[in-house]
């Protein structure tokens, strides 16, 4: 089984009214400029005007990266918008490293003050495709144990426990994942290059 969407969120350890949302759009629009991410980078879109919105979009051809407050809680939020990868497992590696990719970057910018940190020990898989899995338990059994290969690639032996947000039926299927291990994005990273990149 193969989703049409898939999408990751990374959330800030930042206090949110430390930091600027304005400044995303500056940056996202210099990494236009600078095609400092894998694909074609289009536009960028603020929205931060709609409720549980997108917040500042970048918008690429076949993903999307916005800086994201629903429920309150800051992060970068990944979608991976068109089925192009052969199977759920190679969809997920995929989306974790493009995620993680623009985490790292941000964390890079030196605009930020304070400079932004993400979690890499608690991160969240939504699955934006209802036909194919909507938010009921039978949709976990489905991708479970794909997801336990992924997070044991990238956490080994450490634990890590993963589980649905929510069976809201009004909601995405959302699996939570947390670790106990002190993990950084970089950490992550590695275990996620392109065959050949190790």
């Amino acid at each position: 089984m193969n989703p049409l969407r898939t999408q990751v969120k990374f959330f800030l350890e930042n206090d949110p009214a430390s930091v600027d949302q304005s400044q995303f759009m500056g940056v996202f629009q210099r990494w236009i400029q600078r095609k400092a991410l894998e694909g074609q980078l289009i536009d960028v879109a603020d929205y931060r005007h709609v409720w549980e919105g997108p917040g500042i979009l970048l918008v690429a051809h076949d993903s999307d990266y916005a800086i994201e407050t629903r429920d309150s809680r800051l992060g970068l939020l990944y979608t991976r918008k068109r089925q192009v990868d052969p199977d759920l497992a190679s969809q997920l590696r995929v989306s974790l490293r493009l995620a993680l990719t623009a985490c790292q970057l941000l964390e890079k910018e030196r605009i930020f003050y304070p400079k932004l940190k993400f979690a890499a020990n608690e991160f969240e898989i939504r699955f934006p495709d209802r036909l194919q899995l909507p938010n009921r338990p039978e949709s976990f059994e489905i991708v479970k144990d794909d997801l336990s290969t992924i997070l044991t690639e990238l956490y080994g032996a450490d634990s890590v426990d993963f589980a649905p947000v929510t069976q809201d039926k009004r909601y995405l299927f959302t699996v939570k994942v947390e670790s106990s291990a002190p993990k950084r994005v970089g950490d992550l990273l590695q275990f996620l290059q392109p065959d050949g990149a190790h």
